[in-house]
């Protein structure tokens, strides 16, 4: 686990996004990445802005701490809108439908010619 956010309000949990350390199996050495997973409100708090307020700001943490690439299993609809990209994670093996599995740089160019499989940490049993 690299960072866990909570959103809080009325008083309690309603939101919860955890960001992981995996890697790329590349021919040249493992690249590290981040995964997002998962990023979690409760169903009476959903549609608020909550969890995509939690997204941009563990990106913007994530970045700070020198990530320069994190991963998602997710709907291809809603995550672009961070900026997550499909086409960024095409060169990568995965066992996931390709228009879930996208991927952002959070430095310029981080993705720039690598290849190679995408490694979870065990707890994911991926």
């Amino acid at each position: 686990m690299l960072l866990s956010l909570v959103a809080e309000l009325d008083r309690g949990i309603v939101g919860h996004i955890l960001f992981s350390r995996m890697a790329i199996e590349s021919p040249g050495g493992p690249v590290a990445a981040v995964a997002l997973a998962p990023v979690a409100v409760l169903p009476g708090y959903q549609r608020r802005g909550i969890g995509g307020r939690l997204i941009r700001h563990g990106l913007e943490l994530l970045r700070e701490r020198g990530e320069e690439i994190v991963l998602v299993l997710g709907h291809p609809d809603y995550y672009p809108r961070f900026g997550f990209s499909g086409e960024k994670a095409s060169d990568l093996e995965h066992p996931f439908p390709p228009e879930a599995f996208l991927a952002i740089e959070l430095a310029p160019n981080a993705l720039d010619g690598i290849r190679g499989k995408v490694k979870y940490a065990a707890a994911f049993g991926i």
